[in-house]
């Protein structure tokens, strides 16, 4: 019956006529979000799972899923934060973000992070890393193992990593054109002054791509040679075909935001986390769900969502 339902839903808006095409995606997007949360897996008496743990604990693991619930309700702001890894598994340099390194350079808008080289000899050129804005400068050091700086130290790559400040509503007035001249191209001016060299490498990770490719845009118009390779990684560009992200931008949205910004000065981060949840919301909110509240299970270790 749910399998019927949902596809019946899905096949409503599909076929829905005199609808264009911004409001099918967004109507899609939102009967999706209804389907994946009244799936059978994700209530008690219709997973079997959940079923066979509370028969063989006699209802202990329901007891534990109504604390994890109320632990996860204690938030400052009210909203439901659902724990999606165990956040004293991990401490910053100890298991995570523990390549050496020291803050060589700060502005009010960030500082740059130096790593100590592990090789007696280095390349030429450094490497500059611009992170997104969204959370910490150490997404691409978690675990040793799976650590990208620490692989490029270890190559005899001199590394720096911009790591934004945390804003507030005073840096709500920088534009974009800020962010670039303040990050980036100040970054590279104190690289040439540490290293002696005018040209780098230089890596964008999302959002931090897209400033990276408009950095790259900017120095080409002032023919300016100071870029020697570029990578992306999960980075943007062009955003005409942005798949599910086009269900949270419209002229409404945007306007609303807007509006939020200008009185806040920022966007919360719990607004984009919920955003980025409901983009993949079978894995990111009612498997945790499942796991936490009903099998009363606690959270795994994930350093990634850790970060």
């Amino acid at each position: 019956f749910y399998l019927i339902s949902s596809n019946w839903a899905q096949d409503l808006v599909k076929n829905a006529e005199g609808v264009d095409e911004h409001t099918r995606r967004k109507a899609r997007f939102y009967v999706e979000q209804i389907a994946n949360a009244v799936s059978p897996s994700n209530f008690a008496v219709t997973n079997p799972e959940v079923l066979r743990a509370t028969l063989a604990s006699n209802g202990a693991n329901l007891i534990e899923g109504l604390k994890h619930l109320q632990e996860d309700m204690q938030t400052p702001d009210g909203r439901l934060r659902i724990k999606q890894t165990d956040m004293t598994a991990f401490e910053i340099g100890r298991n995570i973000a523990t390549t050496p390194g020291k803050v060589v350079f700060r502005n009010e808008t960030f500082e740059l992070i130096q790593y100590s080289p592990t090789k007696s000899e280095t390349h030429e050129y450094p490497l500059v890393i611009f992170p997104p804005w969204i959370n910490k400068f150490y997404i691409l050091d978690l675990k040793p193992e799976k650590s990208y700086i620490k692989w490029c130290v270890d190559q005899g790559i001199t590394v720096f990593v911009i790591s934004w400040v945390n804003p507030d509503k005073e840096l709500g007035k920088k534009t974009w054109a800020d962010y670039m001249a303040e990050g980036p191209l100040a970054a590279m001016d104190v690289i040439e002054k540490v290293t002696g060299e005018l040209k780098v490498h230089t890596a964008g990770y999302c959002v931090g791509g897209t400033m990276l490719a408009t950095t790259l845009a900017y120095l080409a118009e002032k023919r300016r040679q100071r870029v020697t390779s570029a990578t992306f990684f999960a980075a943007q560009v062009d955003f005409t075909h942005a798949g599910d992200l086009l269900v949270f931008v419209d002229e409404d949205q945007v306007s609303a935001l807007e509006r939020d910004m200008q009185a806040s000065g920022v966007l919360e981060g719990s607004k984009m986390a919920m955003a980025f949840n409901m983009l993949r919301s079978n894995d990111l909110i009612w498997s945790y769900v499942v796991s936490n509240y009903l099998k009363g299970q606690p959270p795994s270790s994930f350093d990634l969502l850790h970060w």
